[in-house]
């Protein structure tokens, strides 16, 4: 079934009645993207929640100089919640398809109904806000780091990402010039217990 990657993830955090196991199972859409698709632009309203089978995706914005700024990855596994979205709120960033890319979609306006009829979907939808603030809470503690510690950070949690997206992207996320993350990854950085 098409669902049964993403009830397994969702079975981590609750324990999901065979009514809801078998509503969602109904309710789900299986999406496929290409490279470099946009999913959403700013200044739309995002209408469904994906779950990300297979594949990488990125949230990013224009700033003041008019260059592109990540703000955020997904990846297998992850859960691609909107905060606008939910709330039917006018998104400020794009989603952009990094790599070919097998998503599970639901739409808001189903879960609200599924909240309506079955209890353990409220506590899964609060369980996608609570992972919202904290990715927010430790994106602003990694961009408040020193450029070092943000690329040695970026490597020791998510290595992957330098093989999935390119180093323009992955500067950008970092908040530091490509000729520096060049840098950084030219040389071998001192590890810790180097020091």
């Amino acid at each position: 079934m098409k669902a049964d990657i993403l009830i397994k993830t969702l079975s981590e955090t609750i324990d999901l009645s065979p009514q809801l196991i078998a509503a969602l199972e109904s309710s789900v859409y299986l999406e496929i993207y290409k490279p470099h698709q946009i999913l959403h632009a700013a200044g739309n309203i995002e209408n469904r929640l994906y779950f990300i089978e297979h594949g990488v995706a990125r949230n990013y914005f224009y700033n003041q100089f008019g260059q592109e700024q990540t703000v955020r990855f997904w990846e297998p596994g992850d859960i691609m919640f909107s905060y606008e979205g939910y709330y039917k709120v006018s998104s400020y960033f794009y989603v952009e398809i990094m790599a070919e890319s097998r998503f599970i979609s639901i739409t808001y306006e189903k879960l609200y109904e599924l909240e309506k009829l079955f209890p353990e979907t409220g506590i899964l939808i609060r369980r996608f806000l609570l992972v919202y603030q904290q990715v927010d809470f430790e994106k602003q503690q990694l961009i408040s780091l020193p450029t070092e510690e943000r690329y040695r950070y970026l490597r020791e949690h998510n290595n992957s990402i330098f093989l999935k997206v390119s180093a323009k992207i992955i500067a950008s996320y970092l908040h530091m010039s490509r000729e520096t993350l060049s840098r950084y990854m030219s040389k071998r950085l001192p590890q810790k217990s180097d020091k």
